[in-house]
């Protein structure tokens, strides 16, 4: 059953990518009619130079995510917020680099090439990024449903409907996923629904007061949009990826496009160390994006405390703890590929590495956060 999952999931993918290719050449052939073929886009032509930027880019992503993990691990392990203004001030500076950073870069491109060739660039990069996206996460209800195979529980919705008065919002249907493991997640889409499940193996780890502070938790992402905001923030990082991925495409075939002859414009050469530099900066704005998704699940804990007590919240994080410390199934979460919908994480220290690339913070700095708020008036 694993091994036919992860078949399944791979079909997928590539389906996924063959139709966004489909959709993104025929917007092309309307909008910009051989544009397309010039950064690389039609079959048969050139495509055997993507492998090779796939090797140069995926060097390149490892070596810096090293040089970042060696550079900010240590401070990222540091980092705790100590209240609730501190959080929402990260929440906020953060966000403000991100998009900042996007700015800059767009005002960069622009300045060294011509502005209808970045917005070109641009323009393409966000279709890449965003059609993708933007299936998932139409789809994505359906999906869970079925790998988990989610079910409506009546009793569950109750418990759902009392914690989701106390925050003040409208109850999304509850679901009990059929997995031994604890877990539970928040998920939605303007198709389908939103959506809180509860896996059965967390109805045996964790107490009445802990359920309903798990429950807080996941309506607290509900109630602040995560799903939509890391998505559209996650794009950012992408979308600069994919520009300089073409570009590194375009100086590469503008050097070596006549049969192997290099040719002596300084041009290519320009958009080759253009695209290097877009690439490194689409991966420390993708750390500063997990980053925010860290801190947005902080919030999140501080919703579930707000909805019943950092108590109750501190309480269900160290039953999860113990339970993935001593059953072994932390090795599932590591082996899963789609670690940020559990609710537990691996980030621990290997120079910051794990952190650093994780959605969410690790049990011992969401349990000191939460023990920040006790006797204080939480606002989440």
């Amino acid at each position: 059953m694993i091994v036919r999952g992860k078949i399944m999931l791979i079909l997928s993918m590539l389906l996924l990518v063959v139709f966004t290719l489909v959709v993104i050449q025929i917007i092309l052939s309307l909008l910009a009619p051989g544009v397309a073929e010039t950064i690389g886009l039609y079959p048969f032509r050139f495509w055997w130079m993507w492998w090779i930027i796939d090797i140069v880019v995926y060097g390149l992503s490892i070596t810096v995510l090293i040089l970042i993990g060696l550079g900010i691990g240590r401070f990222i392990e540091k980092r705790i917020p100590i209240d609730l203004d501190h959080l929402k001030a990260s929440m906020i500076s953060t966000s403000l680099a991100v998009i900042s950073g996007a700015i800059f870069v767009f005002m960069f491109v622009t300045y060294l090439l011509d502005y209808q060739l970045a917005t070109t660039l641009f323009i393409i990069a966000i279709l890449f990024a965003l059609i993708p996206s933007l299936i998932s996460w139409l789809v994505a209800p359906a999906i869970i449903n079925v790998m988990y195979r989610c079910r409506y529980d009546p009793q569950l919705q109750k418990i759902v409907d009392r914690v989701a008065t106390r925050a003040g919002m409208k109850p999304p249907k509850a679901v009990v996923a059929e997995m031994p493991i604890p877990n539970a997640f928040a998920y939605s889409s303007p198709l389908m629904g939103r959506y809180v499940a509860i896996t059965t193996g967390l109805f045996k780890t964790v107490s009445r007061d802990g359920l309903e502070a798990v429950i807080g938790h996941e309506l607290g992402h509900h109630k602040h949009r995560d799903n939509a905001v890391i998505m559209l923030f996650g794009l950012i990082p992408s979308t600069i990826y994919f520009v300089g991925r073409f570009l590194l495409y375009i100086g590469f075939v503008d050097r070596y496009s006549d049969g192997g002859e290099r040719r002596r414009s300084g041009g290519g050469m320009l958009f080759m160390i253009v695209g290097v530099v877009l690439i490194v900066v689409s991966i420390l704005l993708q750390v500063a994006v997990l980053s925010l998704s860290r801190l947005r699940e902080h919030y999140a804990d501080a919703h579930g405390a707000k909805v019943t007590s950092p108590f109750a919240m501190i309480g269900a994080l160290k039953s999860l703890d113990q339970f993935y410390r001593s059953t072994g199934a932390r090795k599932l979460i590591a082996d899963s590929k789609i670690k940020p919908l559990f609710i537990y994480s691996l980030a621990e220290s290997l120079v910051g590495f794990e952190e650093m690339l994780s959605t969410h913070p690790p049990i011992y700095k969401r349990i000191a956060f939460l023990e920040s708020l006790i006797g204080k008036e939480i606002e989440a």
